[in-house]
């Protein structure tokens, strides 16, 4: 199939979660996903294909991307929607009204044209019901609201997590960038020899939250969702603890 390489071209989500495959075919494995206007890097375009290869920039993650879930901006476009304020959505959820009818989920950016007005790159203008700005202002009450939120291979929103996309995108929310994927998050962090809430533990393929009196947050395949474990108690909680290799402080 014949590829064109694509050069400063730039891309918008614009479906409330998009997911990023590891081929370009719907049945391919998810191995990652981008949030309504989340801005991507346009790689490669397949000639007579529904997929276009992207990179997200935020965490130098690359895959396919069905390209009806995306809007490729003009140079202008990119130009414009750089000077607008960009919000980012830190509930689980945020409704939206008027020219748009979504369900953001959290991490979602939305463009501010003026008071409680946001804009689209092809015009479209559109409104919220409700806050999408979270009261927490520590990251263990934050993560505290997406108890249940279902485990997602690949997930990075509220929509579905996956482990590392859990951890990724709260921290995200905070404003400190971390790795997409558990073994680089793992790497990244200066270790430490107690946990205290907020650090990360880390075992072979996954990273946990701890929350404090023996107790961790995680997206997990266990229970199936974002759920809250106790590695003294719980026998799955002692299973996790003994798998330990690194407590990772993020500053």
């Amino acid at each position: 199939m014949e590829m064109i390489k694509m050069q400063n071209k730039w891309a918008m989500a614009i479906k409330p979660v998009v997911d990023v495959r590891a081929e370009p075919k719907f049945r391919s494995e998810r191995v990652h996903q981008i949030v309504f206007g989340e801005i991507v890097e346009l790689l490669e375009e397949q000639i007579d294909n529904e997929y276009l290869y992207i990179c997200d920039k935020r965490v130098d993650y690359r895959g396919y991307v069905n390209r009806n879930t995306l809007h490729i901006l003009s140079e202008d476009e990119h130009s414009q929607l750089n000077k607008l304020p960009v919000l980012k959505v830190s509930v689980p959820f945020c409704k939206t009204v008027g020219g748009l009818s979504f369900l953001l989920p959290v991490g979602s950016r939305l463009y501010k044209q003026s008071e409680n007005e946001y804009i689209l790159p092809n015009g479209t203008v559109y409104s919220l019901s409700d806050s999408l700005l979270n009261i927490h202002s520590n990251i263990i009450d934050l993560a505290l609201d997406f108890l249940g939120v279902p485990y997602l291979w690949g997930g990075i929103s509220s929509y579905g997590f996956d482990c590392s996309g859990f951890v990724n995108r709260l921290y995200d929310l905070t404003g400190k960038d971390l790795p997409r994927d558990a073994g680089d998050q793992e790497e990244c962090l200066e270790s430490v020899e107690s946990p205290e809430p907020g650090d990360l533990l880390f075992m072979k393929g996954h990273v946990m939250i701890y929350i404090g009196e023996g107790k961790i947050i995680h997206a997990n395949g266990h229970d199936m969702c974002v759920s809250i474990t106790d590695i003294v108690k719980d026998e799955y909680g002692k299973y996790l603890k003994n798998q330990i290799r690194k407590i990772g402080r993020v500053k």
